[in-house]
């Protein structure tokens, strides 16, 4: 009914209705995790893949200390995630030798085991693997190598030093050449007068007993200060741009015109925007003068290399033991993270490949003067051209475009300052990464609490809404297919660790035990190994998230509902609200994913079930409300649905009620076909909300947006509002 290739009907019931009941009690009827069977075979799965990993070392010629073996096995929590958590273990043992060697068993044997697992398993899902040739061992275009376990002395931690080798641009030995005179004009010029703002607090003010008076908030102060010339001052003035083409015809160059206008780019600018041939001619001119920079090793020619693994973690952890003073330490709230923490909430800190010249610059004006700057210069329309923004405030720099410094220096937008705040946030220890939002960039952090010992994965710099629509930049590296995830699911490792990191660690494995299987038998056990996950750490939404992607229908339905029943009475109502929500929507979305049922019956079996476990998607509804009752049954329902909300007593006080309910009429709208078909469906949900359309909100009237939406699909325009109500 649901699907041609289903299962057939069971005697006396019809069989989703019987296998979904038997999913929804078998967690009642299950043995105990000690003797549910599912740990030997989590055993069974780790002894194979060390007696496999062990024997591709052996074929490869490499043969590791027995006393590194006999630690990595000595700890279970350990064992299970250096052989069960990726479907190939071996770069994640190499990757934790490579360590060793580099850095010494003390520290990442009896120190930072946890921190040294980070990086051994966030390295390996950055290598490339191909099943006809295997691992890449170095002769890989651009694919980092299997870590080497070759023998070597330990890592000196060295933070290098600036790059640029300046040019004598007046060497009388040699002829000068165009760059030459190009940095002779700008740095042998007089000192220029420029305008400065900066934030300052109020001079300090004293009472009559000598106590300082609060100084207030700092506020925004203008000064006119001399400096050098720079690049940046010739493209913004037409008068410097004049004195530069009369130097440069001077010394052998005529007829070099920047023609950039006067005041087009400037430290506030945006008027070029909108002028292409301008700006095409500002881009010329950058190019010019940055090159120049570059030759004569005033800048960079290119970005720092990102550190080793080794040289990372070293740096990371020579910061951990800094010896602050004991009133320093408090005023810095150091450490901002454990670094013993459990290794899944370290992947994003073991992730960050900034320069360590970067990071080292950022990491002193913590250390020494206690700066923790999240967020920079917001510049507005100009940051989505990168020669306008980078022309505004070209001059010699120590660092590369690229660098945290840069965006420090240039300024940006929204991913600009996600960037500075991830980066400067990871610089001190930190997990975080960018993520992204509808229109917007934001970022995510890990936060402990050190008087609980619990962890959360926490949002900042939010502008278009909350975790729901938040898409964590970082690889949500817990499966073997890694990528981009939804902020729920960083926020499920989170709460995973908190709940138990020998149970979160089984729960993974549990994932490559079934990946393990023969393809034909996972259907069979997919509840199964879904309830066997979730004994163990009800967040173990891993092997939740693989099932769903592989189930057929009624598998799909079936795992929702052994979800449900695994985890009632063990999540939080609200604080694991978008958790619960999440797998219902990956469910529903793997049913949207699948063909539809073949008649009526099969669409009305399927819409009982999915309105038991309270659906959402609207796409999914709208294709069993046509599958019923065609295209009159889905307009009839969705009637209903705008009768509902007319009813409900949040309509008026909570706008994300009204909202919510614009987004799902632009969903179910979304699936009418044909302009003529949308237009005559609209107006038919426009007249069940005759005499309704008007919301009144803090004593105004305002119109719903679910009508506006509908005005505009029936290409009309909305009604308008009186005054105050």
């Amino acid at each position: 009914m649901l699907h041609s290739n289903c299962r057939p009907r069971t005697a006396g019931a019809p069989w989703l209705v019987a296998l979904l009941v038997a999913a929804a009690i078998a967690p009642a009827q299950s043995p105990t995790v000690a003797d549910d069977g599912f740990a030997a075979r989590i055993a069974a799965h780790l002894d194979v893949a060390r007696s496999n990993t062990l024997a591709a070392c052996s074929t490869r010629g490499i043969e590791l200390p027995a006393d590194f073996l006999a630690f990595v096995d000595a700890d279970p929590v350990r064992r299970a995630s250096v052989w069960g958590c990726r479907a190939d273990p071996l770069p994640v043992l190499l990757a934790l030798r490579s360590l060793e060697l580099d850095l010494g068993p003390e520290l990442v044997r009896r120190d930072h085991p946890q921190l040294a697992l980070a990086f051994a398993i966030q390295r390996s899902y950055m290598l490339a693997r191909d099943e006809a040739s295997g691992w890449n061992d170095g002769d890989g275009e651009g694919t980092p190598a299997l870590p080497s376990v070759t023998p070597r002395a330990p890592l000196v931690l060295t933070i290098p030093g600036d790059p640029r080798q300046p040019v004598a641009t007046k060497d009388p030995g040699r002829t000068l050449d165009r760059d030459d005179h190009i940095v002779n004009f700008l740095e042998d010029h007089a000192p220029i007068e420029v305008e400065q703002r900066s934030k300052e607090l109020p001079p300090l003010v004293y009472d009559e007993r000598g106590v300082a008076k609060p100084r207030g908030k700092a506020v925004e102060v203008t000064r006119q200060v001399l400096r050098p010339l720079v690049a940046a001052d010739v493209i913004a003035s037409a008068s410097l741009q004049a004195e530069f083409e009369s130097y440069m015809a001077a010394h052998g160059h005529p007829g070099l015109r920047l023609d950039t206008g006067d005041r087009a780019v400037h430290w506030y600018s945006t008027e070029a925007i909108g002028d292409q041939a301008l700006r095409e001619r500002i881009a010329a001119a950058h190019t010019l003068f940055l090159d120049a920079y570059r030759r004569k090793g005033r800048m960079p020619m290119q970005r720092d290399r990102a550190p080793s693994m080794a040289e990372s973690m070293a740096w990371l952890v020579r910061n951990d033991r800094h010896a602050f003073a004991a009133e320093m330490k408090q005023a810095r709230r150091w450490p901002r993270f454990p670094l013993q923490a459990p290794w899944p909430l370290l992947l994003m800190l073991a992730a960050d490949d900034q320069p360590l010249r970067e990071r080292e610059a950022i990491w002193l004006r913590f250390r020494d003067h206690g700066e923790l700057e999240t967020y920079g210069e917001y510049i507005g329309g100009i940051a989505q051209q990168f020669d306008m923004q980078s022309a505004r405030r070209l001059s010699p720099f120590p660092f590369a475009y690229g660098s945290i410094q840069m965006m420090w220096k240039d300024g940006g937008v929204c991913g600009t300052m996600g960037n500075i705040g991830a980066r400067t946030w990871r610089i001190v220890g930190v997990p975080a990464s960018t993520a992204g939002q509808p229109g917007h960039c934001a970022l995510v952090r890990m936060e402990h609490d050190p008087a609980t010992g619990r962890y959360r994965c926490v949002g900042e710099q939010y502008a278009t809404g909350g975790d729901e629509v938040t898409t964590v930049h970082a690889g949500w590296n817990h499966d073997d297919r890694g990528g981009r995830r939804g902020m729920v699911f960083h926020q499920s490792v989170a709460w995973g660790c908190n709940h138990g990191l020998a149970s979160f660690v089984d729960a993974l494995v549990l994932v490559r035990v079934w990946n393990a299987l023969p393809e034909a038998e996972r259907p069979a056990q997919a509840v199964a190994f879904v309830q066997a996950a979730l004994r163990r750490n009800p967040f173990a939404l891993a092997m939740v998230d693989t099932t769903i992607a592989a189930a057929d229908a009624a598998g799909a339905l079936a795992l929702v509902d052994a979800f449900d029943a695994a985890v009632a009475g063990r999540l939080d109502d609200q604080e694991h609200a978008l958790y619960r929500r999440t797998v219902h929507q990956l469910g529903h979305a793997r049913l949207r994913a699948l063909p539809p049922p073949a008649d009526a019956a099969g669409h009305r079996e399927l819409l009982a079930a999915l309105e038991r476990q309270g659906c959402a998607d609207d796409v999914l509804l709208a294709r069993c409300w046509r599958g019923i009752d065609g295209e009159a049954g889905f307009t009839s329902r969705c009637r209903a649905a705008v009768e509902s909300y007319l009813t409900a007593p949040a309509r008026n006080k909570e706008p994300k009620v009204s909202r919510a309910f614009a987004a799902r009429l632009e969903a179910l709208g979304g699936t009418v076909k044909g302009k003529a078909a949308k237009t005559a469906w609209a107006e038919a949900m426009l007249r069940a909300f005759a005499g309704h359309e008007v919301l009144v909100r803090k004593g105004k009237q305002v119109v719903d947006p679910a009508v506006v939406h509908l005005c505009k699909l029936a290409g009309r325009e909305p009604p308008s509002v009186g005054g105050p109500k």
